[in-house]
């Protein structure tokens, strides 16, 4: 078995992006196919189709309530989200962290080198994504 070629990788940023065409709105654009990218990642990983539809829904739902693109995006955003969600809508700190997650996994796919999509970010914009949520630890206290 060979090593795979980066972009033979369901969702990299070659396979998604169109090439040689101009954008009307290339941040939209890119947006969109960083979506794909992580739907065909995740399917290629075998996740359920209701899992990936979820996920996609959130981080959707995390871009609108930020009014930021996924390269502006900063651990802040998440911290202000995650109280929102507390405060106003009042949601269930399990239901927070699980969010969180999803949004983890999302920046993590966006900043893998594997997937390119932190360089394409760069060449057409000038910035590229960031680690926005960190995965949490929960230690038990010494007994």
């Amino acid at each position: 078995m060979g090593l795979q070629r980066r972009a033979d990788l369901a969702g990299a940023a070659q396979l998604e992006l169109v090439s040689g065409v101009a954008q009307l709105r290339p941040q939209d654009a890119m947006v969109e196919a960083m979506v794909r990218g992580w739907r065909a990642q995740q399917a290629a990983r075998g996740l359920r189709e209701d899992t990936v539809t979820a996920r996609e829904r959130l981080v959707r739902r995390f871009l609108e309530y930020t009014n930021e693109y996924p390269w502006a995006w900063a651990p802040g955003h998440v911290d202000e989200w995650s109280l929102w969600l507390t405060s106003e809508k009042h949601l269930a700190p399990s239901t927070i962290r699980s969010y969180q997650g999803s949004l983890r996994l999302f920046s993590e796919f966006l900043i893998d080198g594997r997937y390119g999509w932190s360089v394409a970010c760069e060449d057409a914009f000038g910035t590229h994504p960031v680690a926005i949520c960190h995965r949490v630890e929960h230690h038990r206290p010494p007994q």
